[in-house]
Formats: structure tokens, C-alpha cells, sequence
């Protein structure tokens, strides 16, 4: 796709959004924490770019979601640690963690 740049913060309003699959791009600065609203979500893919910060707790959801936001190797590269609430409400396609993080550890 070759998306560049950083994920709206008005993504949050979207009322219904269930699949959202940006892999293999260039996107890069904070995940908006208003992704955190979202109840519909079904499927979050944000592998290979280059998003840093925190991970919104997606704690809303009312289904069970599957997340893939590995830090690979000139990835992401997320805060530690993962927010534990994602356990209760999503699982992971591939672990949230597997290089060392960005920010604090």
C-alpha cells in the first residue's frame, strides 16, 4: 500500500469499525488513544510499520479481537510494557513484544 504518516486521532469516532489491516507500511508516530473507544473491533494489523508509544487498552470491544502488532526488527516499536487488559479482551496473532521496546522498560 505504501501508507506514509501518522493514524488519524479521529479514527476513534468511527463508530463501527471492526477490521482495520495496515501491515507492511510506513506509518509511524503514537497509535491514538482514542482507538480505545472502539467496541466493534474485530481485527487490528499494524505488523511492519513504525509506530512507537504506548498501546491503547482496548478494553471495550464487546467480541473477543485479534491484534498483530509485533515489533519486528525495523518495526514498531511500542512502550512496555503491553497493557494487561488487552489479555482480557484480545488475542494476539503474534506477540505484542519481541524485541526490545522503545521508551521506559
Amino acid at each position: 500500500n505504501a501508507l506514509s504518516g501518522t493514524l488519524p486521532t479521529e479514527i476513534g469516532a468511527w463508530a463501527v469499525i471492526q477490521d482495520i489491516k495496515v501491515c507492511n507500511n510506513a506509518l509511524s508516530g503514537m497509535l491514538p488513544t482514542e482507538m480505545a473507544l472502539w467496541t466493534t473491533l474485530h481485527e487490528l494489523n499494524i505488523l511492519n510499520n513504525r509506530l512507537t508509544g504506548a498501546i491503547p487498552a482496548i478494553t471495550a470491544v464487546s467480541q473477543r479481537c485479534h491484534l498483530s502488532l509485533t515489533n519486528a526488527p525495523f518495526g514498531n516499536m511500542f512502550d512496555c510494557p503491553t497493557p494487561t487488559a488487552l489479555s482480557a479482551t484480545c488475542t494476539a496473532w503474534a506477540p505484542a513484544i519481541t524485541r526490545p521496546c522503545g521508551g521506559t522498560d
